[in-house]
């Protein structure tokens, strides 16, 4: 979970009744709050405050927001003038000193300090003749080493940092890109020591973290892995997804395996869509990251328990975190093709290094013919229990039905639901009802994480939603497209639509033949810098969609981010209706039609959307939830 920023701080302090009661008298109206609105000339109240999300709307002028947007509106201020404002009647202070190209020059000098260390171990190995022996039998060519620069951390516990040091850093940056720790006792060591280097990168190329494999078998742990660092996110990265992107796209298909050198020696067979997880089992957001570029995850796994274990792991969060995601839309509904998870078991005792290494035609093979993680998962379930008595089963469908519950498509739902039933020997009804009074299994990143999701339409698009739709538009703009309009009141995310505000004013100002935008010209305000990298994030899956690609999903996601508005307005209208103290049903009830008007218009256009679309099964730039 991300840190909240000093914006959403601010948005989860401020009483947004008490802010507007400042400048309009309010008078409660049951569960909301109700004035006269300030923007337009009325004589019955259609100004609603809706405290338990924090957001207001006027139903006879339209306008609508936040806090954030109020205020604005009222003492026409801009965003960062506001932000402080709100901030400072909360007592939240606002730091004026901690930039973003401060915190841009940290997160440079960390990587800076990762690609010298990077080059120092590649060296070591390259000169020692015993390291060189152990990775020739691993059977990794001297190519293979050049291409991953491979290294070779020496035993001593502060050679590293005596040479980086002598480079110009100092110990606090070489802490903070963990390429060391400090001691109980104070004593600055290197972290990587008498181990194969494994860089990992990012999918820029930029060398954030390592993994060392011991060279001998009597050390306590195999692998050691880098800490969580400002540039290095363990379960948000994979190893080798830099150099495995292109090949995973044409292929259709990712493979994960879970070990480094698994990883590399499927590369230097050729078999380049293979990635492999950082020391743990595969995160959804992993998934949801490969989903963006192959509509099938393979995960090959070892036949044993271990491996078993792994997948069962997955299918708990696999389900949940790929429901829903489509190649190539933002949006949640059924009916389009999604990433798939399958799996392909290797041979009893068999590392994928070691069957590749082998017989790769075996390799093609079983990753060809990997089966559905869901099949598996029912019958690996089914052998664990004793399913000849009614506590083995009861005891099974305990444990099959939270995945079942996962699955949000209905017709793959009904499939497995009679494929476990068969196999755990139960009557399907029984199942059924057991799966309906299952806990729905919760994803690690809901869809909706400004707002409670609606009970009525679509949830709210998540900030990860609203920061491609600004980088979409950055990248059109950068191309020289022409630019889909997107309307701020769309964004719910405070700090994303200041950014939009601030692209779109940029758009205007400057000749757009002369105008190259960079969003480091948008730095100069500290409570940009989180909202800055959710963009540049999106940049590089966007840099490699065609024109007519990026034209077609921006105006794919300008409906996303309206119909998500207008389902939050549908849900708010619901909200004054079944309000016992409601005064005025009939103009309620007419604003709920038009409302249910509005979002009808919508969805004509999403057909037109997704006419316009007939790449989405190939091209897939997005992460549902994030």
């Amino acid at each position: 979970m991300r840190e909240s920023s000093a914006v959403d701080q601010v948005r989860a302090a401020v009483d947004v009744v008490q802010v507007i009661s400042r400048y309009v008298n309010v008078k409660k109206a049951g569960r909301t709050f109700k004035a006269l609105c300030p923007f337009h000339t009325e004589k019955t109240p259609s100004f609603v405050i809706f405290p338990e999300t924090g957001r207001w709307h006027c139903f006879g002028c339209g306008e609508g927001g936040d806090a954030f947007t109020f205020v604005m509106k009222m003492d026409n201020l801009t965003f960062p003038e506001a932000l402080r404002q709100l901030a400072e009647g909360v007592g939240i202070p606002i730091s004026e000193n901690r930039g973003r190209p401060e915190a841009r020059q940290e997160k440079d000098r960390s990587i800076a300090a990762n690609e010298a260390a990077a080059i120092y171990f590649h060296g070591l190995l390259l000169n020692s003749a015993s390291a060189r022996e152990y990775v020739a039998k691993r059977s990794l060519t001297d190519e293979t080493v050049r291409k991953f620069l491979l290294g070779l951390a020496p035993s001593s516990d502060d050679a590293l940092r005596r040479h980086l040091v002598g480079q110009g850093f100092t110990e606090d940056e070489l802490l903070q890109a963990g390429l060391c720790l400090k001691t109980e006792e104070g004593t600055i060591r290197d972290r990587y020591r008498g181990r194969l280097i494994f860089p990992i990168r990012d999918l820029k190329g930029q060398i954030v973290s390592f993994g060392g494999r011991a060279l001998s078998a009597d050390v306590a742990a195999k692998y050691l892995n880098g800490p969580a660092t400002e540039i290095f996110d363990k379960g948000g990265t994979l190893f080798c997804l830099d150099k495995a992107t292109a090949a995973i796209k044409s292929e259709k298909k990712a493979v994960v395996v879970e070990g480094y050198v698994d990883a590399v020696i499927a590369h230097q067979a050729g078999f380049e869509n293979v990635v492999a997880t950082l020391g743990t089992s595969i995160t959804d957001r992993q998934l949801r990251q490969l989903s963006r570029y192959a509509p099938e995850i393979c995960l090959a796994l070892d036949a044993d328990a271990a491996g078993q274990t792994a997948a069962l792991r997955v299918s708990e969060v696999g389900a949940e975190a790929l429901a829903g995601v489509q190649l190539g839309t933002w949006r949640s509904l059924v009916g389009f093709e999604r990433a798939a998870i399958t799996v392909a078991l290797l041979p009893d005792g068999m590392d994928p290094d070691e069957l590749i290494l082998l017989d790769p035609s075996r390799w093609q093979e079983l990753i060809a013919g990997a089966g559905p993680l869901v099949d598996q998962a029912i019958s690996w379930i089914a052998a664990r229990h004793d399913l000849t008595t009614a506590a083995g089963k009861r005891d099974a469908v305990d444990e099959v039905a939270p995945r079942l519950m996962a699955i949000s498509d209905p017709i793959s739902r009904g499939h497995y639901l009679e494929v476990a039933a068969l196999r755990l020997h139960v009557d399907p009804r029984n199942l059924s009802e057991r799966i309906r009074a299952a806990p729905r299994a919760q994803a690690a990143h809901p869809v909706a994480s400004d707002v409670a999701a609606p009970a009525l339409g679509r949830p709210s698009p998540n900030r990860k939603v609203q920061a491609y739709a600004v980088a979409l538009l950055t990248n059109a703009a950068h191309r020289g497209l022409p630019l889909t309009e997107f309307e701020p009141s769309n964004f719910s995310d405070p700090a994303l639509r200041a950014l939009l505000l601030k692209v779109q004013e940029l758009l205007r100002s400057e000749a757009r033949r002369d105008w190259r935008p960079d969003l480091l010209e948008l730095s100069g305000e500290p409570w940009l810098e989180e909202a800055i990298e959710s963009i540049r994030e999106e940049m590089p899956a966007i840099d490699r969609l065609s024109d007519a690609e990026v034209a077609a999903e921006s105006f794919s996601i300008s409906l996303d981010l309206r119909e998500a508005r207008e389902a939050l307005e549908h849900r708010d209208a619901h909200t004054i209706a079944e309000d016992p103290e409601n005064e005025d049903p009939a103009q309620v009830k007419a604003l709920i039609a038009a409302r249910a008007a509005a979002r009808a218009s919508l969805m004509r256009q999403r057909g037109s959307a997704n006419r316009m679309r007939p790449w989405r099964a190939i091209v897939g730039p997005d992460e549902v939830g994030g």
